[in-house]
């Protein structure tokens, strides 16, 4: 591991696990990932069983953050400030409770300003 933590958004995690190749770079950091990322990933309708081993094997390898009322604070603090969908809103309040990075590819957490955000592009 190189030291750096990132916290994953769910699409970083969607690409990781169909090999984007940008993302090579960052597995020698430390993942971690919201509670709201592991239902996004699994909850997908007709999501077959290799892929739900598939996403478990990835997520086994990474830190899943406890969720606590100060991220229940934090995600109620940006709803009421940005026009933000729920899954956003509980991912930022979790990389702001950690207060470490967030991985993206998703170009709506740019309006997000309190984020340390790192966009990666397709």
């Amino acid at each position: 591991m190189s030291g750096n933590k990132y916290l994953a958004d769910t699409n970083a995690f969607i690409y990781l696990l169909d090999k984007y190749p940008v993302l090579q770079p960052l597995l020698e950091s430390e993942w971690m990932f919201s509670f709201i990322t592991e239902i996004e990933l699994l909850g997908k309708k007709d999501i077959l069983a290799e892929e739900i081993k598939n996403v478990r094997d990835v997520l086994s390898v990474c830190i899943k953050v406890a969720h606590v009322e100060k991220i229940n604070e934090l995600t109620i603090s940006l709803k009421q400030k940005y026009r933000i969908k729920l899954p956003d809103a509980l991912i930022a309040a979790t990389v702001l409770y950690e207060n470490i990075p967030l991985l993206t590819f998703d170009k709506d957490f740019v309006k997000i300003k309190e984020l340390n955000l790192v966009l990666l592009e397709h």
